[in-house]
């Protein structure tokens, strides 16, 4: 029972007690009244008492209340702590993942324009493009890369029209236009310009030695002597070594076109049709049009300027006519000139042999040199005793009696005789016995050429040598040779007049000497057969001709560079003209292994992020 409620019971017995007396009613009335400030300061008292337990009571609940409320607070924290942890915790995983796939994102981005770049660079130096012709008409041959590659000198490819307009042209111009390309990215020294003639009219003046019109193709670079230093002219301006390749140079007549405009006008198809047209282009955009064109010769017409103008040691050879010359020739011109030889034509019957030409050809002439035209031959050759000029001689069965050149050529140790060489065993025989086989290939000039080469002939005259071996500063070697069995048959009623092997080929050899011990020679290669290097069998690739004509040729004029034989290029057809077999390539690379690859790399990435 708490201290008021004590006192109350206590006051109510006293009341009680004074009320059971009157005597002790005055009484209790003085003692109420006497105590009564007693009694209020015992109210007070207890109050104060009471209020200060309450507040003492207060007080401890509130002490115990704070010291109570740390752990409470700690005991929250913690919870809160328990569980922040794991959300705090997904949250930095989540932010860091983020920050990975930025990472590799900005990586992955950085690779593929880095891997442009160096993809650039490498197809810059090293070209990568997809030729699908069938003809890969559009690319470059390989002997002709590996040259491109090898040019050391800064050299200009000079087209005179817009860009776009020359290859609106035709499909042919389209095609050259693609050969200067390729060249270009194969060696950055080789720069092409497309030049706009009447926007620049004042380009024209700069080549007073060349016709230039519209679409005219020039090759031009810096002229250096042999060790390399740049030549000047009389003004101080460096000269220029300059070839000009035309718009027919780029195309390939049809054989039979080029037979009948032989036959009929005696001339070349290209002759026929500028004469015809008026000039290069409309002759070259009407031959295309008119189909008389069969394949693309631009990159051997390219190739063979850029050895022209970057060739050290130049070499010029002429072709003599003026004595109805029997041989067609053509295709070794084609030869020679893409082979970086400069060609000539020289009348012999009113020009003089150029002294600075390596190599004359004289090709069948079926009329026979006068004295004045024998003592040009025998001038140059002999070169004033000093020799270094060289002559190819094809001889013919349709050939009339030419005495004084048979004389010239026996001052050489050499003789073309009569009658058709012909072989008994039909292994060395094509169809006919006049049509013959050589596998006696063994002369001095055989480099470039397979042991087993093999040269084909047609109505061969035997070649007949006076006086075989090294003679003085004389030397005769027979080159091609028929087998044993092998025979001369009468040019009119085909009987054998004379048996054993023969001679289709031979080379005489002139040698002066100079003071310092250095010699220098003149040679004379003559063949019985015209045919040998006829255009018809310079291009059978089964047998050997032509890379026998092109050895022999470079070998007399000391011409270092290898011969390149560049094949026309067939253009017709699609432009998207690709095999089967490619087809089902592409399919399986783009239908099959790139969605393949993709999906893998895809799956991959999901895999990895699920179970992250």
């Amino acid at each position: 029972m708490s201290r008021k409620k004590r006192n109350n019971s206590n006051t109510e017995g006293q009341d009680k007690e004074r009320k059971s007396t009157p005597a002790a009613e005055e009484v209790t009335e003085e003692v109420a009244a006497a105590e009564e400030p007693a009694e209020s300061v015992r109210e007070e008292i207890t109050e104060k008492v009471t209020g200060t337990a309450a507040d003492r009571l207060n007080d401890v609940l509130a002490d115990e209340k704070k010291s109570a409320e740390p752990e409470t607070a700690s005991e929250d924290a913690e919870s809160s702590a328990e569980t922040d942890a794991p959300r705090k915790k997904k949250e930095h995983k989540k932010l860091r993942h983020g920050a990975l796939s930025t990472v590799y994102t900005v990586i992955f981005v950085a690779a593929i324009v880095m891997l442009n770049i160096v993809a650039g660079i490498l197809f810059k130096k090293f070209p990568l493009k997809l030729d699908l012709t069938k003809s890969g008409k559009y690319s470059i041959s390989d002997e002709s890369v590996n040259y491109v590659k090898s040019i050391d000198t800064d050299v200009t490819i000079r087209v005179f029209a817009k860009e776009d307009s020359f290859v609106a042209l035709n499909e042919y111009s389209k095609q050259a236009n693609e050969v200067i390309k390729r060249i270009t990215e194969y060696n950055d020294r080789i720069k092409a310009e497309y030049i706009d003639i009447d926007s620049n009219p004042d380009i024209v003046s700069e080549y007073t030695d060349q016709n230039i019109t519209a679409y005219s193709i020039l090759v031009e670079t810096v002229s250096k002597d042999r060790d390399g230093n740049v030549v000047n002219d009389e003004d101080g301006k460096p000269m220029k070594r300059i070839r000009e390749v035309s718009l027919l140079d780029l195309i390939n007549f049809k054989s039979d076109i080029e037979t009948q405009v032989s036959q009929y006008y005696g001339m070349s198809a290209e002759d026929y049709v500028v004469q015809t047209t008026g000039s290069e282009l409309q002759g070259f955009v009407r031959s295309v049009a008119g189909q008389l064109v069969d394949a693309s010769t631009a990159d051997e017409a390219f190739v063979s300027a850029l050895m022209t103008v970057t060739d050290p040691n130049p070499v010029t050879a002429c072709v003599l006519t003026g004595r109805d010359e029997a041989a067609d020739i053509d295709y070794l011109k084609k030869l020679l000139t893409a082979n970086g030889y400069t060609l000539r034509e020289i009348n012999i019957t009113s020009e003089e042999i150029p002294d600075d030409a390596n190599i004359c050809i004289l090709p069948a002439p079926a009329v026979d040199y006068m004295d004045a035209e024998v003592k040009k031959l025998d001038d140059y050759v002999t070169n004033d005793g000093k020799m270094g000029h060289n002559l190819l001689y094809l001889a013919s069965f349709n050939q009339k009696a030419t005495p004084k050149l048979d004389e010239f050529l026996e001052e050489y140790g050499i003789s073309v005789g009569k009658g058709l060489v012909c072989e008994s065993d039909k292994k060395y025989y094509y169809t006919q016995p006049f049509w013959t086989i050589a596998a006696d290939v063994s002369g001095s000039y055989t480099d470039g050429l397979s042991s087993d080469a093999k040269i084909l002939f047609f109505g061969a005259r035997p070649v007949k040598l006076l006086q075989e071996g090294e003679h003085g500063k004389l030397t005769v070697e027979a080159l091609i040779k028929s087998t044993t069995g092998a025979y001369v048959a009468d040019e009119n009623d085909g009987t054998a007049v004379e048996n054993g092997q023969q001679t289709y080929a031979a080379m005489a050899t002139k040698v002066s000497f100079s003071e310092d011990g250095t010699n220098t020679q003149s040679h004379v290669f003559v063949t019985g057969s015209d045919r040998m290097f006829s255009s018809e069998y310079l291009r059978i690739n089964q047998y050997q001709n032509r890379e026998y004509a092109i050895g022999v040729i470079n070998s007399m004029t000391g011409k270092t560079t290898s011969g390149i034989t560049i094949e026309p290029k067939v253009i017709t057809g699609s432009i998207f003209d690709i095999t089967a077999e490619q087809i089902r390539l592409l399919k399986i690379v783009f239908i099959g292994a790139i969605p393949a690859i993709t999906l893998f790399i895809g799956f991959f990435i999901w895999f990895r992020r699920k179970n992250r």
